[in-house]
């Protein structure tokens, strides 16, 4: 009796966690910063990354646990800043992505990969990287030669051929 009580109580618990998690509305803020809603309620303002000047390109994954936007920074070269990394927020951590290169365009794949589409500033797309979100590791690379790998198909005309 006792152990279906605990196991009833932390299953109640693991599912509160999880609807705590579940976010509901993500947007850029007046403040320049990114704002969380989740499904019961709770706001969350997440800190801007060191020599961040904005953000774009706000985004919820399917299963509404994750997040993720482009972190813009100021460049040298151009009069505007430029998206260099995406942060992705997950159960309470984040983890920002830099491919080392400005990032054309991202998206989640599947939940638990994120697929980024980098280059120069200007020019054609250099290569393009699915990572884990959760650690972002890259786990598989594209360099725009040969057929595209599902994740990165609709980027085939971003590439010099």
């Amino acid at each position: 009796m006792l152990v279906a009580r605990i196991s009833c109580l932390a299953l109640i618990v693991t599912v509160h966690g999880v609807i705590a998690q579940t976010i509901s509305r993500a947007y850029i803020g007046d403040d320049g910063k990114v704002h969380l809603v989740f499904a019961d309620g709770a706001v969350k303002v997440l800190p801007s990354e060191p020599q961040q000047v904005g953000c774009e390109n706000i985004s919820i994954s399917e299963d509404k646990l994750t997040v993720g936007w482009s972190v813009l920074v100021k460049n040298c070269c151009t009069s505007y800043p430029i998206p260099i990394s995406v942060a992705v927020y997950t159960r309470g951590k984040k983890t920002i992505i830099s491919p080392g290169q400005m990032i054309y365009e991202w998206h989640f794949v599947d939940n638990h990969r994120l697929a980024v589409l980098f280059g120069p500033v200007h020019g054609w797309a250099s290569g393009a990287n699915l990572y884990n979100i959760h650690g972002g590791k890259i786990v598989e690379s594209w360099n725009g030669k040969g057929d595209a790998p599902e994740w990165a198909n609709r980027w085939e005309e971003q590439f010099d051929h």
